[in-house]
């Protein structure tokens, strides 16, 4: 898995399609199955602006799914025969949403998702003569997401189940434990915001408690602080403790590669069969009220 760790260039959309294509192709000669963007990429993730026009024109740069955009990753996607999570902002009523794509090597979109958990706090804020941005949440004009679908990914050593969380998704449990009831082995994590300890403690909390693999992609600085990061759920091996983090990013651009061992990941899931229907069943079955 290629975590794209790139800057954009502003709400740029042309040079960020370009851009984008462009490290696309240099994932795939990295040996990259799946190339991941971080959030928003067609905007560059610009936040909601505070006046009347700059909103206007931030809503306007919403695109649709049969997009030239979203097509042109599909046309370098079955090129290539990699596998895309292109994110941007998706023309909806009654307000665009934060999503993703995922584009399989035949150029197939097999998953549309888009953010549940949506930061939109500051509506009242807004309502201010001098609001304060700090204070207005980066999905404040946006409509949430409804459910958490799977797709099947085909990689060069077989096939993988594949979910999609988005930023403040992997702050709350519910995301990653409904994808793993449907049936995903590894999540994938478009995100832009500056990263910290505590975050990274619940991405890795997110791959154990649920038995998957966890990828993160986040934006370099300046525009972030970087970090992009992967983490399986397997805490051991031969009997031995070890580090869950796959790989992990500085703040700088770059390309960071993730590999995952599926099979080691279905086999911990196979041993800890019993915690895996726990997950699936919830506490009530288990414990006397």
């Amino acid at each position: 898995m290629a975590l794209l760790q790139i800057a954009p260039h502003g709400n740029d959309q042309s040079r960020n399609l370009e851009k984008g294509l462009n490290r696309c192709r240099e994932a795939k000669s990295m040996g990259a199955d799946l190339a991941v963007f971080p959030e928003l990429w067609n905007i560059g993730s610009a936040r909601y602006p505070l006046s009347a026009a700059g909103r206007e024109s931030w809503t306007a740069s919403a695109i649709v799914r049969r997009s030239d955009f979203i097509a042109s990753f599909a046309a370098l996607a079955r090129e290539l025969r990699m596998n895309i999570a292109v994110t941007y902002l998706e023309a909806h009523s009654p307000k665009p949403r934060n999503s993703v794509s995922i584009i399989d090597g035949t150029g197939e979109v097999v998953l549309n998702y888009s953010k549940v958990f949506i930061c939109n706090f500051g509506e009242a804020e807004l309502l201010k003569p001098d609001p304060n941005p700090t204070d207005i949440g980066c999905d404040v004009n946006c409509s949430p997401g409804e459910s958490f679908e799977v797709c099947v990914l085909n990689g060069a050593e077989g096939e993988v189940r594949v979910g999609a969380m988005i930023c403040a998704d992997r702050e709350f449990p519910e995301p990653a434990h409904e994808l793993m009831r449907n049936g995903a082995e590894l999540i994938v994590v478009p995100n832009a915001c500056s990263w910290d300890d505590v975050r990274a403690a619940c991405l890795r909390t997110r791959a154990f408690e649920n038995l998957v693999g966890v990828a993160m992609a986040n934006y370099p600085t300046p525009v972030n602080n970087g970090e992009s990061q992967a983490y399986t759920c397997v805490p051991c091996k031969d009997g031995k403790a070890r580090q869950m983090l796959v790989a992990k990013a500085d703040e700088q651009e770059q390309i960071l590669l993730a590999s995952f061992d599926v099979d080691e990941i279905r086999a911990f899931r196979n041993f800890e069969s019993w915690r895996m229907e726990y997950r699936r069943r919830g506490p009530s079955r288990h414990f006397a009220v």
